[in-house]
């Protein structure tokens, strides 16, 4: 098979540009994934370099670069841009598109995310979190991401979706090999799989329709009343999948983390349980310090930036936990101010393809931390953690996260 997307070689990349890292790679010894890309800068490595790691790639490690790449969909794509490379990939609609083309699937999209739409959402997501914690909370201990940092998220979709509980189990191991997994066959399989999903799903609502996100994407159509070619409603049902679980699911347990060794932290946010502005702007704050994404783009052609030589088809990485704590744009940006008042942190990315769920993304973990303060004001993390536990990637994270109180 001819690989369209595949990148160049790079012999275009000077020897003084090269650095070797792997973005998968945490090494045991690291309890905090996210320091691998720290000590970069703290190493003082090229603001803009290449690794031959994962097929080689870019990387940028200063905010305007990062902001900018999000900006310039003319130069740096959202288009085929797994790194490592694999073909053909999901084209998730609308992200995984550029402008204009993106613009169908996201007005389809919109009116379903936006604040008020997810306000609507309140009751619901509150049901989910206090029946899911009160399952432990008499326990006096439980493992966070398993029992309900991962559950959650994806209970929610399922919900959305308009599909019965029963099915979690099923998402949350789809959910887990497209994150983890870096083999091309296994990834190419797992990509298969859910579409198979998907597409059983569509057409079930394309039979029946509901009242949820599903059935509002098959009875979606254009502009000249002609319902959307088939592979375009699944791949928008792909963006949907995986969008918002893995991304909630670390950050949920970026924060508890935070929280169970931050007691100071803990009292903020109980004293401030009724008033939702103060809660949020300290979610924010967390939210900025704890980015777990490293989002990919394609070169669309030969170019020079930076001063700096291209080639279509480079990759480059834009991790959002280096841009969050640039110092030109973050009044001391390592430390956590959760009365941070100026926070223009790229946790959703910005441009035209910031995340469209950053609303439902916010709502989940303020509801969750409201109703988990309620029922266990205090708690600690438990000694027994698993070493180990700390993984790279596009998302980063833990695969366990012990707590007690």
């Amino acid at each position: 098979m001819t690989q369209l997307w595949a990148p160049p070689a790079s012999d275009h990349v000077p020897d003084d540009l090269v650095v070797d890292f792997d973005f998968f790679d945490v090494p045991t010894s690291v309890s905090d994934p996210v320091r691998i890309w720290h000590d970069l800068v703290d190493r003082g490595v090229p603001p803009i370099f290449y690794t031959r790691q994962n097929g080689g790639h870019w990387v940028f490690l200063r905010y305007h670069d990062i902001a900018e790449a999000y900006r310039s969909h003319e130069v740096f794509s959202t288009y085929q841009t797994p790194i490592p490379p694999i073909e053909p990939f999901p084209v998730m609609q609308p992200q995984g598109i550029d402008p204009p083309q993106h613009d169908v699937f996201r007005k389809v999209l919109a009116p379903m995310f936006t604040p008020l739409a997810v306000r609507r959402m309140t009751q619901d997501l509150q049901d989910r979190a206090r029946g899911m914690i009160s399952s432990f909370a008499g326990q006096g201990r439980c493992d966070f991401v398993a029992d309900y940092a991962s559950r959650f998220p994806t209970s929610t979709f399922l919900d959305l979706f308009g599909l019965p509980e029963s099915r979690l189990c099923e998402f949350l191991e789809l959910a887990h090999t497209f994150f983890r997994s870096t083999d091309p066959q296994v990834r190419a399989k797992n990509a298969q799989d859910i579409y198979g999903v998907l597409d059983a799903l569509f057409r079930e609502k394309q039979a029946a329709p509901g009242s949820d996100i599903a059935s509002t994407i098959v009875a979606a159509r254009d502009e000249s009343g002609q319902p959307y070619p088939w592979q375009d409603v699944l791949n928008c049902g792909f963006l949907l999948f995986v969008a918002g679980l893995d991304t909630v699911t670390n950050t949920m347990a970026y924060v508890w983390r935070y929280l169970a060794t931050t007691p100071k932290a803990r009292v903020h946010f109980r004293e401030r349980l009724n008033d939702p502005s103060a809660f949020l702007l300290a979610i924010e704050e967390l939210m900025r310090i704890n980015a777990v994404s490293n989002l990919f783009r394609r070169v669309t052609h030969d170019c020079e930036y930076r001063g700096i030589r291209f080639r279509r088809n480079d990759r480059v990485i834009l991790p959002n936990t280096v841009a969050n704590r640039d110092a030109t744009v973050f009044e001391n940006p390592h430390e956590i101010d959760l009365d941070r008042k100026i926070n223009n942190h790229v946790t959703f990315g910005v441009g035209p393809h910031r995340c469209m769920g950053s609303h439902l993304a916010k709502r989940e973990i303020m509801i969750s931390l409201q109703e988990w303060l309620k029922a266990i004001p205090d708690f600690e993390l438990d000694p027994d953690q698993d070493a180990g536990s700390a993984f790279g990637g596009s998302v980063m994270g833990f695969t366990t996260l012990k707590l007690r109180w």
